[in-house]
């Protein structure tokens, strides 16, 4: 086995970090992470001055960096890294917290494009709406991470004890989500699991009254709309109640249905520099990959994969039209016998 090159783990620690946060911004950034002048830091980044243990510590806690990404490929041993594994959540605040710190960290480097093949409605696509976002949450906490407030909690959006992480984490994860173009390859039953759960919370009376549940459902049928239209003109936006030709222009969204292809919920991050797989395991905790050749197999597992499903975004109005009006008549099924 080859010893390690220290110069080369230097050059990919400092191409990795003005890649993250831009050259103009990189240097007094280093400058304030090491405690040291401009003139140190360039002496670092051209190779002069050798970086220590210490400073290589310090960088990677200051730009959260993958340190398997600083190592050398042969190296590289596929690192599955599950978020809450010897510390589990606490609070949804602190998953929430991960989730945007993932999209701003991947959402600095230069083409980055999400791939993601989902068989279900994935979380952060619920956040257009903040009754549907809090229940979404409210579900994790009950039933993935059992958090002791949920014992005996009817879910009422406005009493919620985290409906506040709406406006400071949710929003601010549903406008990276925006922004960012994504390749998107959705299963038939995608709205299924979280039909399943409104009724399951509804008939065991842990949600509140006064129209709650007939709120979610109204929102899922919103959504349900919103995604249409979204994936008629391709490209993502935020949903407003009130009709505009004002909307901010998003990232490209490009939808596909996968007929047949069992997938889980799996996202890859690719961009020029910064590659990953994101596998969700007990939803929505999920285990990182930074490993090279696993994301080269999931890219090719991905782009194969959309070969074989049915282009539903843009110029393929007949397919999008029986797609997503398969999806209303399962919420207005689920909300009649609801």
């Amino acid at each position: 086995m080859q010893n390690l090159d220290a110069s080369v783990i230097q050059q990919n620690l400092f191409r990795y970090i003005l890649a993250q946060v831009g050259p103009k911004a990189a240097i007094p950034a280093i400058c304030e992470a090491l405690h040291i002048n401009k003139s140190s830091v360039y002496n670092r980044l051209n190779g002069s001055k050798r970086i220590d243990l210490d400073e290589l510590a310090r960088l990677v806690n200051a730009f959260s960096i993958p340190l398997e990404e600083l190592l050398l490929p042969e190296f590289r041993s596929g690192l599955f890294r599950l978020n809450t594994v010897g510390r589990p959540f606490r609070s949804g605040r602190e998953h929430l917290e991960q989730v945007l710190a993932n999209f701003n960290h991947f959402s600095r480097a230069a083409g980055f494009r999400l791939w993601l093949c989902t068989d279900e409605l994935l979380y952060f696509q619920c956040m257009h709406f903040r009754e549907l976002a809090l229940f979404k949450l409210f579900t994790y906490a009950s039933i993935n991470w059992q958090l002791p407030y949920t014992t005996a909690l009817k879910f009422d959006p406005d009493h919620f004890p985290e409906r506040d992480v709406y406006d400071s984490l949710m929003a601010p994860i549903l406008n990276q989500y925006n922004r960012i173009p994504t390749v998107e390859i959705w299963s038939e039953g995608i709205y299924n699991n979280i039909l399943k759960q409104i009724a399951y919370f509804e008939e065991s009376g842990q949600i509140a009254g006064g129209g709650v549940a007939g709120i979610l459902y109204e929102q899922l049928e919103q959504l349900c709309a919103h995604q249409f239209e979204m994936a008629s003109e391709g490209c993502k936006w935020a949903f407003s109640p009130r009709k505009t030709n004002a909307r901010a222009p998003g990232g490209i969204f490009d939808l596909y249905y996968n007929s047949m292809a069992p997938t889980g919920i799996t996202l890859l991050a690719d961009s020029q520099l910064l590659q990953a797989v994101f596998l969700v395991f007990d939803d929505p905790n999920f285990m990182f990959v930074g490993d090279t050749r696993f994301f080269q197999y999931t890219q090719n597992w991905m782009t194969n994969l959309r070969k074989k499903c049915v282009k539903i975004s843009q110029d393929a109005e007949g397919a999008r039209r029986q797609y997503f009006e398969h999806i209303r008549a399962g919420i207005r099924l689920s909300r009649n016998d609801g």
